[in-house]
C-alpha cells in the first residue's frame, strides 16, 4: 500500500490529525542525533493513537498491509534513536496521547500510569496527592516513565534501576489480543500491582527491551518519601583514586546502605553538564595536556566526582552519613566528602538542581551535554556491564580510552553503580553537521563493542544502528539466546510486524 493510502487507512480510524505522513513534517520522527544518512532509519508515517482500541486499529492494518511498526512512548530515547525505526518505511506508533495516571495507591505505593506519562506529570500528580511517595527520575524529565522503565534506564532515587519497579503490564499482541501480566490476568484483581509474578511463568520481562507487543498500561512502585534525606558528593583528587571510589562503595551497595544509582564521572564528563568545548579549548585538536588541572580549579571539581543519596529517619541518616563519610575519607586521603541535608518533604525550589533526582524532583540537568562540539550536536554511548570493582574500572579505562585516541575523540567516563554490578558510560560525542566526524563515530563504537565482548564486558542499550552488533556479541552457543528471541518473535508475532530489529530480534525470516 503506498504511503497516502496508508495514511488515509489509519487516519480514518485516529482521526487525520493524529497521523503525520508529509515528508516535511515528519522531522520529529527523525534521530536528532543521527549517526549517519538520517534516511538510514527514516519513517513512512507517524500514528498518536489514544486508546488500546486505536492502537488494535493501526497494528490491524500494518497486519493488513504488511507495514512494519515502530513503537515509541514519547520517543525521548535521545542518543539511542530517538523515534525513529529500526526498519525504514516504518509506521512510528507514538503512544504520546496515552499520557493518564490511572490509578495512585497512597497505602500500598504503587501507579498505574500509560506510556504517554512524563516523569514531569508523574512527579506532579504524587504532590498533588500529597506528596507521600516518590518518583524514580534520570537526568532528563521530558522522557516515558514507561519507556524509560522498559528499555532498562535508571533513576536515581532508591529503586535506581527504573525496571526494577515494574509490577504488572497492560499488552496488546501484534494480532490484536490484549494480555495482563501477573496477577492482572485475574478480573478484579485486587493486587495486579503488588505481585509480579501471578500464577504460572512470569513473561512481564518478555516485554522489555523487545518487539512482543505494545505497552498500554504498567504499573509501578513508588519509594515512600524518606523523614530526611541527604546528596553525598565526593570530590577526589588523584587520577588512581579511581580504584579505591569504587572498591569503598561496593560493601555500602551491598548491604543496602547506599541504595539506588551511585555516579563516578571524570571531570571532563562534568564539564560537558557546564559548558561547550570552545568555552575553554580553540579548534578540534586533541585537549591540552593541562586540561583537566584546569577544569579542577575553575570549578573545584575533583579528578573523579562520585555522587549518590542517602535515606532515613533522623537517627538512621545520621549514622549511615557518619559511616559513610569515614570510609570514604580513610580510603582515599585528600578527598572532599560533602554533605547536604533535607527534610523528606523539602520544596524543590530550595534543592539545588544538581540534587533534585536524588530527591525524586525531576528537572533538565544535563540537557546542555550533547552540544559538546558545537554545532546541531549529538552523542551515542557505548556502555558495558561490569562488576563494581575498582579493577574493572581501571580495565575499562584503559580498553576505552586508548580507542577514544586512536579515533580523535574526547574521552569521557562515567561509571554507574547500581545492585551489584555498574555500566561504565562511554559518551561519544559529535557534531552531526561534521560528516567526517559522524562516520569516525559509528565507527568507534563498533570497535569498542567488539573489543569489550573480546574482554567479557557486554552492552546493556544500543542504539539503532549497533543493535545487531551487540545482539551479535552475546555468542555463547553459537548465539543460542538470539536464536531463542527469533523463535518467541515468530511465535507472538508470525507476520514481523511489530519493531522488527529492536534489540538485534528479527522474525526469521528477515535479513537483518
Amino acid at each position: 500500500m503506498a504511503d497516502r493510502a496508508l495514511a488515509e487507512s489509519i487516519a480514518g480510524e485516529l482521526g487525520a490529525e493524529h497521523v503525520t505522513a508529509d515528508p516535511a513534517e515528519l522531522e520529529d520522527y527523525f534521530d536528532p542525533f543521527p549517526i549517519g544518512d538520517p534516511d538510514e532509519f527514516g519513517p513512512a508515517l507517524a500514528a498518536r493513537p489514544g486508546s488500546v482500541e486505536e492502537v488494535q486499529a493501526v497494528l490491524r492494518i500494518a497486519r493488513e498491509t504488511g507495514t512494519p511498526v515502530w513503537t515509541v512512548s514519547r520517543g525521548k530515547n535521545n542518543g539511542y534513536g530517538g523515534r525513529s525505526p529500526r526498519r525504514a518505511g516504518s509506521i512510528v506508533l507514538h503512544l504520546e496521547r496515552m499520557n493518564r495516571v490511572l490509578e495512585l495507591d497512597t497505602v500500598s505505593g504503587t501507579a498505574l500510569i500509560e506510556p504517554g506519562v512524563t516523569f514531569s506529570d508523574l512527579y506532579d500528580a504524587l504532590q498533588a496527592a500529597g506528596g507521600e511517595f516518590w518518583p524514580s527520575v534520570p537526568d532528563l524529565s521530558w522522557g516515558s516513565v514507561v519507556g524509560n522503565a522498559l528499555d532498562r534506564g535508571m533513576g536515581y532515587t532508591a529503586f535506581g534501576e527504573n525496571n526494577s519497579a515494574l509490577a504488572g503490564l497492560e499488552v496488546v499482541l501484534a494480532d490484536g489480543d490484549v494480555v495482563r501480566t501477573g496477577m492482572g490476568a485475574m478480573t478484579g484483581s485486587r493486587s495486579w500491582q503488588l505481585y509480579r509474578p501471578g500464577f504460572g511463568p512470569s513473561v512481564e520481562g518478555l516485554f522489555s527491551q523487545s518487539n512482543y507487543g505494545v505497552v498500554t498500561k504498567a504499573g509501578l512502585w513508588l519509594m515512600r518519601r524518606p523523614e530526611r534525606w541527604a546528596a553525598v558528593d565526593i570530590a577526589a583528587f588523584g587520577e588512581d583514586d579511581l580504584a579505591p571510589l569504587i572498591d569503598t562503595l561496593r560493601p555500602f551497595k551491598l548491604d543496602g546502605t547506599i541504595p539506588g544509582t551511585v555516579s563516578t564521572a571524570d571531570v571532563t564528563g562534568v564539564a560537558s553538564f557546564i559548558a561547550p568545548r570552545a568555552h575553554w579549548v580553540e579548534g578540534r585538536g586533541p585537549l591540552p595536556a593541562d586540561f583537566t588541572e584546569r577544569l579542577m580549579r575553575e570549578f573545584g571539581l575533583g579528578r573523579w566526582n562520585m555522587q549518590f543519596p542517602l535515606y532515613g529517619s533522623r537517627g538512621v541518616l545520621a549514622a549511615r552519613v557518619a559511616e559513610v563519610r569515614a570510609a570514604f575519607e580513610h580510603a582515599i586521603p585528600g578527598a572532599r566528602v560533602s554533605i547536604a541535608e533535607y527534610d523528606g518533604d523539602t520544596p524543590a525550589d530550595e534543592v539545588p538542581e544538581m540534587h533534585r533526582t536524588r530527591g525524586g524532583i525531576p528537572g533538565m540537568y544535563v540537557e546542555r551535554m550533547p552540544y559538546w562540539w558545537g554545532g546541531r550536536g549529538g552523542h551515542i554511548a557505548v556502555t558495558p556491564v561490569s562488576p563494581i570493582t575498582g579493577e574493572d574500572a581501571l580495565r575499562l579505562n584503559r580498553i576505552v580510552k586508548r580507542r577514544f585516541d586512536e579515533f580523535g575523540a574526547d574521552w569521557f567516563s562515567v561509571f554507574c553503580g547500581l545492585g551489584r554490578h555498574m555500566l561504565n558510560i562511554a559518551q561519544i560525542m559529535y557534531d552531526r553537521d561534521d560528516a567526517e566526524q559522524v562516520a569516525r563515530s559509528r565507527e568507534l563504537a563498533r570497535v569498542l563493542i567488539r573489543d569489550l565482548a573480546a574482554e567479557g564486558y557486554g552492552e546493556y542499550r544500543a542504539h539503532l544502528a549497533l543493535m545487531d552488533d551487540v545482539a551479535s556479541s552475546f555468542d555463547w552457543n553459537s548465539n543460542a539466546l538470539n536464536r531463542l528471541h527469533t523463535r518467541l518473535k515468530d511465535a507472538i508475532d508470525p507476520a514481523g510486524v511489530l519493531s522488527p530489529g529492536k534489540s538485534g530480534i528479527w522474525p526469521g525470516d528477515s535479513a537483518a
